[in-house]
């Protein structure tokens, strides 16, 4: 192409609009539910790619009881509707990161947590860690992320309810929403984090590490014993000692769950069917230089 037109438009709908009516060659950032009729329709060609180093997931401030309590957080990982989630809040326009089995056999990160909805484990759990009924908490979301984050936190809300676990809603506006991630001041809150480099000790150095504890390490997680896996496989280069460290640190993160692992999200693109070339890059931004129009 000689020439190509970017346009900015805030409308999810108008965008699908231009893209039906063919004014519109390409487009992507629509929500979930327009992908998945848009795919089912077969008018125009949808390519969704699992995003490498991406989680979409839940968060729980350890420092603020009762999500200083190992078990609580357990029970909060035993009562998400995952399944809900992935279909009817995301349209399955994504990957679970529920229901793993066998432990942490890979370094592949994102990966299932052992997590899987059983609300008759979330009580017991919570019976042991002293909250027989349940307690109340705020589940806060960037309101610009509303699209996917509102079902999500809906549906959450429902089943959290059923274990006695009283949750209010709260829209952070956008503008606010990383002033509020650097003061660490949220109990519980839905967010994805994608990671630059797909190696999971990056990732974890940007997430769970408690001595860089960025402004991503919302749960202000400390694990001094994970803090120092880290750190050992960031610069390891003996691959089966980095292998041993990096499980060791998923692992660590599967039983102290101050993370709820939910959704390894889709970058998803609608075009035209005669469009070819398009390429998935790491950085999720559009590469035109690969991109033709065949007729």
């Amino acid at each position: 192409m000689k020439k190509v037109i970017e346009r900015q438009i805030e409308s999810a709908g108008t965008r699908r609009a231009l893209l039906e009516k063919g004014d519109a060659d390409l487009s992507f950032n629509l929500p979930p539910k327009d992908f998945a009729e848009l795919a089912k329709e077969g008018k125009l060609k949808v390519i969704g790619t699992q995003i490498d180093a991406e989680l979409l997931y839940m968060d729980m401030n350890v420092t603020k009881p009762p999500f200083d309590n190992p078990k609580v957080r357990q029970a909060m990982a035993y009562a998400i509707p995952y399944q809900d989630i992935l279909h009817t809040g995301l349209y399955d326009r994504g990957i679970g990161m529920f229901g793993g089995e066998g432990g942490v056999t890979t370094t592949a990160w994102p990966q299932p947590s052992p997590f899987y909805a059983d609300l008759d484990k979330a009580k017991a759990l919570l019976k042991e860690a002293g909250y027989p009924d349940g307690f109340k908490t705020t589940l806060s979301y960037d309101v610009t992320t509303s699209t996917t984050r509102e079902p999500i936190a809906v549906l959450a809300q429902a089943n959290l309810k059923k274990i006695g676990i009283d949750v209010q809603i709260e829209k952070v506006p956008g503008a606010e929403w990383y002033t509020r991630l650097n003061k660490k001041d949220m109990p519980l809150l839905l967010m994805s984090f994608k990671a630059w480099l797909n190696y999971p000790d990056y990732y974890f150095y940007w997430t769970y590490d408690g001595i860089n504890n960025s402004v991503f390490d919302d749960m202000n997680y400390k694990n001094p014993a994970m803090d120092s896996q880290i750190e050992a496989a960031r610069f390891e280069t003996d691959p089966a000692k980095y292998d041993t460290e990096v499980k060791s640190f998923i692992t660590t993160a599967f039983q102290d769950v101050p993370r709820i692992p939910l959704v390894n999200d889709y970058r998803d693109v609608a075009m035209q069917k005669n469009i070819e070339g398009y390429t998935y890059w790491f950085h999720l931004v559009l590469d035109y230089r690969s991109i033709k129009r065949t007729n």
